[in-house]
């Protein structure tokens, strides 16, 4: 991870160099705060954050949003308008919990079992809230800001129900935005990608592995699966080194393998599960083709056989470039160039990926590492966050959207 170069600020500077910036965003802190621990202790999973839902949708309200609740089943949506002709811009924030538990010692520690904010969308969703109440206070200089609220990433389908139910439209949202929470980075810092896509697509396969079985200690008489399937992993991998631009990104693993019933027999099938992740679209369509024929051409050959199950789950995040410079704009203007680094692509993957398909936009990390408490990673059952990060998150976010519905449509085009 490489630094721009130059200076950075803390939020404290802001007092200086943004002194209403400042005061608005420190006099919402408290409040944004005790929504994301009342939100943390009560994590809803995928297409069931009905209670948070309604938690945001009466906010939005109450700061005098158009709301649509229901949109992709649990999702919601908040238009807040100027009166003045410009652009719509687009804030995504997802509101889904992992179905694990949650082991930090806090007070706002999950009180719903087999569910925990351990992702950190619970502090995407206190951020929104809070960039949606300064404007909701201020106003906004022209155009339309639409309020994303969206369930079910953690599955990779909250996104694209959204955007099947129209949240893109009526008004068109022209360009969007959308964070995620990071302890890799320390508070005040932020990172993003120089390169055309952040966030891989991801996909998943099975491949059917048919031999003929029966006793181990006579191998000659069946067509031993396993053994097909041992080549065949091995094998697949040189798609990665040898088939793609070794420049280009590709992640092929294998996660489950379902053979047999005792060690003394020789199955009929194996059943292997995996993932693929891609960066270019081109390479994702390469891949199933390549895998199919090389798992295919090893198992016949050996006198079995081979199926593939091949699903393209979620797309790759495409970072469009005047979006990004946006965004390093509204970094260095607040905290200086030396807070935002440039990152390499992750090959995870995030279904903002399906608003980044059909509107130009970007996507970037917040640092939220201050101490140990806050150093663990996404997912882990003690992942928690530095709440003064939420600071850094509404600015920053704020300073984008301004800027962003400043522009005129003929500046746009």
């Amino acid at each position: 991870m490489a630094v721009i170069g130059g200076e950075t600020r803390g939020f404290q500077e802001l007092k200086r160099t943004h002194p209403e910036l400042h005061s608005s965003i420190s006099s919402l802190f408290e409040e944004i705060t005790t929504i994301r621990r009342d939100l943390h202790a009560h994590p809803e999973l995928s297409f069931q954050e009905t209670r948070t839902a309604g938690i945001v949708a009466d906010l939005l309200r109450g700061w005098g949003y158009k709301v649509q609740e229901h949109v992709g089943k649990t999702g919601v949506v908040g238009l807040l308008e100027s009166g003045k002709a410009g652009p719509v811009f687009g804030l995504r924030a997802d509101m889904d919990a992992l179905p694990m538990e949650d082991e930090i010692e806090k007070e706002y520690r999950s009180q719903n079992a087999g569910a925990a904010h351990t992702c950190g969308h619970d502090a995407h969703t206190a951020i929104l809230l809070g960039v949606a109440k300064l404007f909701a206070d201020k106003g906004l200089p022209s155009g339309s800001l639409k309020v994303i609220f969206q369930p079910a990433e953690e599955i990779g389908e909250g996104a694209a129900a959204m955007i099947e139910d129209g949240v893109l439209a009526n008004p068109k949202v022209d360009a969007m935005a959308g964070l995620h929470v990071h302890p890799t980075l320390k508070t005040g810092e932020f990172s993003v990608t120089t390169a055309e896509y952040s966030c891989a697509a991801v996909d998943i396969f099975e491949l059917k592995v048919t031999g003929k079985g029966g006793h181990a200690a006579h191998p000659h008489q069946t067509v031993d699966p396993i053994m097909i399937s041992a080549q065949v992993l091995v094998s697949l991998q040189q798609i990665v080194s040898r088939q793609t631009d070794p420049l280009d990104s590709v992640v092929l693993s294998f996660g489950q393998i379902e053979a047999g019933s005792k060690a003394t027999i020789i199955p009929n099938t194996v059943l292997v599960k995996g993932t693929v992740r891609t960066l270019k679209p081109e390479t994702r369509q390469l891949m199933p083709e390549r895998i199919e024929a090389i798992a295919k051409g090893i198992a016949r050959s050996f006198g079995g056989d081979c199926e593939l199950d091949y699903q393209f789950i979620t797309p790759s995040i495409k970072i469009d470039a005047e979006m990004r410079g946006l965004l390093k704009d509204a970094i260095g203007e607040l905290y200086g160039e030396g807070a935002l680094k440039i990152s390499a692509p992750s090959m995870g993957g995030e279904d903002f990926a399906y608003f980044s398909q059909e509107v130009p936009s970007v996507f970037f990390r917040l640092g939220t590492e201050n101490g140990k408490d806050t150093a663990y990673p996404n997912h882990n059952s003690r992942f928690d966050v530095d709440e003064q990060s939420f600071l850094y998150g509404i600015s920053v976010l704020s300073l984008l959207a301004s800027n962003y519905l400043k522009q005129t449509e003929g500046e746009k085009g």
